[in-house]
């Protein structure tokens, strides 16, 4: 395992916990993330839905959403596979 797949299992670990709240970045820094906003880019790269939560324009956390289908499918995929259903 690498340091970044490490990283990523504990962003995933501790959006997981935090259900439908949003956890901030500096939040997820202080549990270790070195660059959370890097390492939730990296995620959605990877597929999975990743939500930015704004307060009055400002960005608040992130919080991991559960697609209710297809969970199995990176997102690009589901994107395309919805277009030809």
């Amino acid at each position: 395992m690498t340091l970044a797949d490490s990283q990523q299992q504990r962003l995933l670990e501790h959006l997981r916990q935090a259900g439908n709240r949003p956890v901030a970045f500096a939040e997820l820094h202080a549990d270790g993330i070195d660059f959370p906003a890097a390492v939730v880019s990296e995620l959605e790269l990877h597929g999975y839905a990743i939500e930015r939560v704004y307060d009055h324009e400002q960005l608040v956390g992130v919080r991991l959403l559960h697609p209710k289908q297809d969970t199995d499918m990176p997102a690009a995929r589901r994107r395309w596979w919805r277009l030809w259903k």
